[in-house]
């Protein structure tokens, strides 16, 4: 599975990345990773940082609401919250650093990812989510199985 992490203004501008080739790299402020599950290591995070429950923060209705998808679902969009997006834009070098180990700790992750591994991934998140905030931009996941 690939993940493009990307920003837009709204919904239906997120859903024409499924128009690219190349995905939303080419039309939107994007970060790629291949671990990084935004249905298990999104709602984490957003818990992680904000103190809420994980429960709370995967019912939120922004949390992974399918925006499009092409083919048979091979290709989709989801939405992030804007919690997440609030929550790791405003973190420092410290807080990218605890949330980088949590992840490494992560049942699914564990044993593949170090925290040295993940803090960039964390970092290159954090900034597309310091951009986003200030326009009310949200952020997007594109999947590809």
């Amino acid at each position: 599975m690939r993940y493009a992490y990307f920003t837009a203004n709204s919904d239906e501008e997120a859903a024409t990345s499924l128009e690219s080739p190349d995905g939303p790299v080419s039309l939107f402020p994007t970060a790629s990773f291949e671990r990084i599950d935004p249905s298990m290591q999104v709602p984490r995070a957003e818990a992680f940082l904000t103190g809420a429950g994980e429960e709370a923060a995967a019912d939120n209705p922004r949390s992974m609401k399918l925006v499009a998808e092409a083919g048979e679902g091979d290709v989709t969009v989801v939405t992030l919250t804007d919690e997440f997006r609030d929550a790791i834009a405003d973190t420092d070098e410290a807080r990218r650093r605890e949330l980088a180990d949590f992840w490494s700790r992560a049942e699914d992750l564990a044993g593949e990812a170090s925290p040295e591994d993940l803090l960039p991934v964390v970092d290159e998140l954090a900034a597309l989510a310091r951009q986003a905030k200030p326009t009310g931009a949200h952020l997007y996941c594109w999947v590809s199985v």
